[in-house]
């Protein structure tokens, strides 16, 4: 299954929470393909080497190395997203994380957020809450 993983479940995953055991869980599952995009990236492995964070880092790194793909920011990326932000109301980096796993095919995009938030109003893809798997 073509899987998107947002920054917030790969934090969750490193930095142990109510919510890690999910995030593991997704992370460990050998049936996923995993896809992900230059931002995702720059959210989480600047910070981790910029504070010497090298287990972290290696975390990140790791997960990045395995992925199927890893989408750059480009303009077409940029018009892809500002579409969906209009139809949607998303954030910009929402909208360019949606926009990156449309363009891959991904089927499920993970994310930290609470089900309120405007990502949930995207139809093209199934987004699922870690909070929502909790039992």
């Amino acid at each position: 299954m073509k899987t998107f993983l947002d920054s917030g479940v790969l934090i969750t995953a490193w930095r142990r929470n109510e919510l890690t055991s999910l995030a593991l869980n997704i992370l460990t599952d050998d049936t996923r393909q995993y896809y992900a995009s230059q931002l995702v990236l720059l959210e989480v492995l600047p910070a981790a080497r910029f504070g010497k964070q090298l287990k972290e880092e290696s975390f990140y790194a790791g997960y990045f190395s395995e992925a199927e793909a890893i989408e750059p920011l480009s303009v077409e990326l940029g018009r892809e997203a500002e579409l969906l932000a209009n139809r949607y109301g998303l954030s910009g980096p929402d909208a360019l994380q949606m926009a990156a796993a449309l363009r891959h095919g991904v089927e499920e995009f993970y994310t930290t957020e609470k089900s309120t938030k405007p990502i949930f109003r995207v139809k093209e893809l199934k987004v699922i809450s870690l909070h929502s798997l909790r039992a």
